[in-house]
C-alpha cells in the first residue's frame, strides 16, 4: 500500500504505516441516513437522477481512500475519478481527537483527527473509520510528540 502515496513523498520522506478505513464501516457511514423514513423521498428521488450510479461512486471512493503517517506528517488519499492527496506536518498540529460514533462497535473502529488553525483553515485532518482507534492514536502521539 505504500506504492499508493509514492509521488507525493519527500525523498528523506518514510512511511511508518498505511492504514485503510474499515469497509463495512465506511459503507454504514452512507447508508444509515437513508434508512430513517424522512430521507425515503429524497433518497428515491436521487437514486432515479443518479441511474443509480450512487453505490458505484462510493465503491470507488473507497478504493481510493488511504491514510499515512510518515516520519514528517500525515497523509491522507481521497478521490472518486481522481486522487487528491491532503497533509499535515506534525509541527503544526495543535490538538488531536477520537471520534467512536455509535455505528464503531465498541470502540473497534473510529475516527482520528488532527487540528491545526493555521492549515485547512482549521479544519481537522481525519483518519476515518479505521480498526483500533485508541492503539493507532497512541502511536502517532509519539511520533507527534518525537518531532515537536
Amino acid at each position: 500500500m505504500e506504492e499508493k502515496f509514492k509521488d507525493v513523498l519527500d525523498k528523506d520522506e518514510k512511511i511508518i504505516k498505511v492504514l485503510k478505513p474499515n469497509k463495512k464501516r465506511y459503507y454504514k457511514s452512507f447508508i444509515f441516513p437513508w434508512a430513517i423514513p424522512i430521507f425515503w423521498p429524497h433518497a428515491l428521488m436521487l437514486l432515479v437522477l443518479s441511474g443509480f450510479t450512487l453505490p458505484i461512486l462510493i465503491a470507488k471512493a473507497y478504493k481510493k481512500s488511504y491514510f499515512a503517517y510518515t516520519n514528517k506528517r500525515l497523509i491522507v488519499r481521497s478521490g472518486i475519478f481522481g486522487v487528491s492527496f491532503n497533509s499535515l506536518e506534525y509541527k503544526d498540529i495543535t490538538a488531536t481527537s477520537i471520534d467512536v460514533g455509535m455505528f464503531d462497535k465498541d470502540g473497534k473502529t473510529g475516527s482520528l483527527k488532527f487540528v491545526s488553525p493555521s492549515v485547512h483553515a482549521g479544519k481537522p485532518i481525519s483518519f476515518s473509520y479505521i480498526e483500533n482507534p485508541y492503539e493507532e492514536m497512541k502511536q502517532i502521539k509519539e511520533i507527534i510528540d518525537a518531532n515537536k
